[in-house]
């Protein structure tokens, strides 16, 4: 394997709990949560903290657009450190993946949101790039299907990203 390649694991992980790691990052979030409830009067425990979560749609740059004012409205009123979870599908996710680029997103929402909101109405991608990256991408896979390139193709023309993502894939 090539030192510029990460190194990428084989193993599936099947458990009905969470690792170690998310279990104390759950842990951590859940304090937040309390305190979050508490400024709004509404008491419990700490092991009764509840599982609040905000699970964004799909629907491509409507949806990555959508969760993000979702979010940004939620801080201006308080709520945001009330969520415990996070979770989306589709477009959405594009709104989470920029948003978990920084680790302490929840507390730099605007940071975050000014940066997605420069990315998408930036210059858009240069194809002959793509192309050529896409074609060094399918000779290097052995499976090499069409979601790959309409992952590339039309992705690429709401999220502005694929010549970072590709450079990081091969």
């Amino acid at each position: 394997m090539s030192a510029s390649k990460p190194q990428r694991s084989g193993e599936v992980r099947i458990k009905h709990s969470l690792n170690k790691k998310e279990e104390e990052f759950v842990a951590r979030r859940r304090n937040t949560v309390l305190q979050c409830l508490q400024k709004f009067n509404i008491h419990c425990s700490q092991d009764k903290v509840p599982n609040i979560a905000l699970l964004g749609s799909g629907g491509g740059q409507r949806a990555m657009v959508g969760l993000l004012g979702s979010l940004v409205e939620l801080d201006k009123a308080g709520l945001l450190d009330c969520i415990l979870y996070l979770s989306g599908v589709s477009g959405s996710t594009w709104c989470m993946a920029s948003l978990y680029k920084e680790p302490d997103w929840s507390t730099k929402l605007e940071t975050v949101k000014d940066k997605i909101i420069k990315r998408l109405s930036g210059e858009g991608v240069n194809w002959t790039d793509i192309l050529a990256k896409l074609k060094k991408y399918y000779y290097g896979k052995d499976f090499f299907s069409l979601t790959d390139v309409w992952a590339v193709a039309f992705v690429t023309s709401f999220v502005k990203e694929v010549c970072k993502y590709i450079q990081n894939i091969l």
